[in-house]
């Protein structure tokens, strides 16, 4: 089958929490979420709902310059900061949450880390709002850890349970941390998903390849991102760590505080 030719993008929180706090660059300020949204209007990309990207992967043809905005974990920020951001431009979404750990805490991180997740009832809010809703397992375990009946519980049972929360099919799923083997992606396939979200990696309809986009992101290197060289230029970046830094010399990373509070803001260099 085809791939459909959108970009998907992936983002984790949204909203103003400091370095101490969010030493993994996961949560992007209101303010350059709302900014890298209008950039990628203006640049005639054109926003669709994971829906058409799925009916893509069955060779409906999709949009030129079509992208998927994807976010992981649920978090509360994304609700009140993301989520209105997004309505207010017609932009789709699509949120993949721990359904074990909906209205508690980021429990797999440090608890000095640990953040608060959105609720049954922010769930359906945002899904009001034009935000679908995916799995992302029972608990943000690492699924290739596990046996085949925990497997099981943390694709079927879960998917069962988001379902019954937002009253909509649950047709995704996201890996958490982007692991994965054949094993796990068949359990997904079993379990009756149409495709599944890795990270940087692509397997098939089942590990589909996502771009990153984090804390340390400024304009510049989120215009590159959009650009559809990146993954390769990322990849090769990998095998090659040299390279790496002196193109994070050369474009710039966004300069973070190191609180958290209601006046923290990301600088450029």
């Amino acid at each position: 089958m085809r791939r459909p030719s959108a970009l998907v993008l992936m983002y984790h929180g949204v909203d103003r929490v400091g370095a101490v706090r969010d030493p993994h660059a996961m949560f992007v300020t209101p303010e350059a979420f709302r900014a890298q949204v209008e950039h990628v209007l203006e640049s005639g990309f054109v926003p669709i709902t994971v829906q058409d990207y799925l009916a893509g992967l069955d060779g409906v043809p999709l949009p030129q310059k079509a992208v998927l905005i994807t976010f992981d974990d649920g978090y509360l920020g994304v609700g009140e900061h993301a989520a209105p951001v997004l309505a207010s431009f017609g932009v789709p979404s699509v949120l993949y949450v721990p359904a074990g750990l909906l209205g508690g805490w980021s429990e797999w991180l440090e608890p000095r880390h640990r953040h608060r997740l959105m609720s049954d009832a922010d769930l359906r809010a945002v899904h009001g709002q034009g935000m679908a809703v995916g799995v992302h397992g029972l608990d943000h375990t690492d699924l290739t850890t596990l046996s085949d009946a925990e497997l099981r519980r943390q694709t079927v049972d879960t998917r069962e349970v988001l379902e019954s929360v937002v009253g909509d099919d649950v047709r995704s799923f996201a890996f958490p941390y982007g692991s994965h083997d054949a094993r796990v992606r068949a359990a997904v396939r079993a379990a009756g998903y149409r495709a599944a979200f890795a990270v940087h990696d692509r397997e098939d309809d089942f590990a589909i390849r996502r771009v990153d986009v984090n804390a340390f992101d400024t304009m510049r290197t989120f215009r590159l991102k959009l650009r559809p060289l990146y993954p390769s230029v990322r990849s090769a970046s990998e095998r090659f760590p040299a390279a790496r830094r002196l193109a994070h010399d050369l474009l710039g990373r966004a300069v973070r505080d190191q609180h958290d509070g209601g006046t923290v803001t990301v600088r450029t260099r």
